[in-house]
This record gives structure tokens, sequence and C-alpha cells, in this order.
């Protein structure tokens, strides 16, 4: 009797173990998952991991850095982090990558017969901006373009001012329009001022916000990459070398 009771406590224990294994299996594998992201993350990102959460959506964990919260998959490869997606793998902003292909500009589609069109050194390259007459970064781009060998399109676009409507008029009106402007961007000397002629400011704002542009300087190259704001001739020749998307 003794045995057959003994023989049931081994029996009993047994499955009884076996069962909170597997009651714990989930919670072990999930706390894996979490101590694994901690150690991949840490070796490829500069700020200590803190702390790994699973969030309520599938592959996607929190985690916790000095001072931020990013968002990782369970491998670790893609990190959202300030609203853009990066594959640490690659080292790549996916998200940037998107935004530059969604606002990338054939430039021989704008109409650039309708931009002041000014060569600088043998003109090889070519490159497109808007600029503001008023805007002092697009004023700084007149001696970087003079160490460059591109042919410039600027589209006049008065955004900041009434003054940089009339500057515009004046400039676009003048006899030579191209010299003008050269001369007020690059050595601060006033266009006369003219009367009024038709210009085309209208179109050239809507040009503006049809090629998704917020601010003066805007920058488009052949290749389709763009600078939105200033750069010097070092960055505009570097942009112009990158490969062309394909």
């Amino acid at each position: 009797m003794l045995n057959q009771v003994t023989t049931m406590l081994k029996k009993i224990t047994y499955f009884s173990l076996a069962g909170l294994a597997l009651m714990a299996s989930p919670a072990t594998m999930a706390q894996s998952v979490e101590e694994s992201i901690k150690e991949n993350l840490s070796k490829r990102i500069s700020q200590p991991v803190n702390e790994v959460r699973k969030t309520p959506f599938d592959n996607l964990y929190e985690v916790r850095v000095q001072g931020a919260v990013v968002y990782t998959d369970a491998d670790g490869q893609f990190v959202i982090f300030g609203g853009h997606l990066y594959d640490l793998d690659k080292k790549v902003n996916l998200t940037e990558l998107a935004m530059e292909e969604m606002n990338r500009i054939d430039i021989d589609s704008l109409p650039l017969d309708k931009a002041l069109k000014i060569v600088y050194g043998d003109g090889k390259n070519r490159l497109v901006t808007f600029e503001d007459p008023n805007c002092p970064w697009c004023k700084r781009l007149q001696a970087e373009f003079e160490q460059m060998d591109v042919t410039v399109y600027t589209f006049v676009t008065p955004i900041l001012s009434a003054d940089s409507f009339t500057k515009s008029r004046n400039i676009l009106c003048a006899e030579d329009p191209v010299k003008t402007w050269k001369d007020w961007m690059g050595k601060n000397i006033s266009p006369k001022k003219q009367e009024t002629c038709e210009l085309p400011i209208n179109e050239m704002l809507a040009l503006m916000q049809n090629s998704n542009v917020s601010g003066t300087p805007a920058i488009f190259f052949e290749n389709g990459k763009r600078i939105n704001g200033f750069a010097d001739a070092k960055r505009m020749n570097a942009t112009m070398q990158e490969q062309k998307p394909q």
C-alpha cells in the first residue's frame, strides 16, 4: 500500500512540475527576446539601453534609453526614433529615403525659361534654386556658386515680406535681370526702381508649392537630389556626384 502511495505522489509531482514548466515557458521566451534585444541594441546604438518592454503590437518592442523611447522589432534590426524608421544593419534612414523619393523633382520638368539663368565656371553641371531676394542664406549662396562649375536656374520667389515683392519686381523688370540679381545678391547693390511690369509671381509661388518647397533657399540637382536650406560649394558638389536614383 505504501509503495502505491509513493508511486502516485511521484506521478503527481512529475505532472505538476511539467505543467508549471509549460505555464512558465511563454514568459521565459518573452524575457529571452527582451534580453536579446537589449544586448543587441547596446552594441549598435550610442545610448545605453535601460529597459525593453513588449508592446501590444506584434513584433514591436519599446526600448527605453537615456532621455528617450524608441521602438524596435524582435531582431533589433529596425528602430523607430523621432518619427523616423532606421535600418541598423544597413545604417540607413528609411523614412528619409521615402521622403527623398516623394520630393524628387526632374528639373527638366520645371519651366526653366522663366528662371534666371546664371553660368558659373564652365557651367557643366546644372541645378535649380528657389530664392527670395531678402533671404540672407540665399545671398550667401552666391559666393559658393563662384567656386563651382555650374549653371544655376533661379526662380525668384518673394515670400518673406512685401519688400521682397518690390525687390523681385525691380530685379526682374530691369534691363539686365541676371546682372541686377547678381549685383544685389552678391554685392548688395540695390536694384533701381522699376515701373510696374507683368511678373509671373503667382505662377512662381504655385510652382514652389507644387515642388514641396516651404522656404528659401531650396536647391534641386539633376540627379533628383535636393537640399532644403543653405549648402556650401563642397556639399553641393558632393550631392551632384551622388548616384542618380533608379
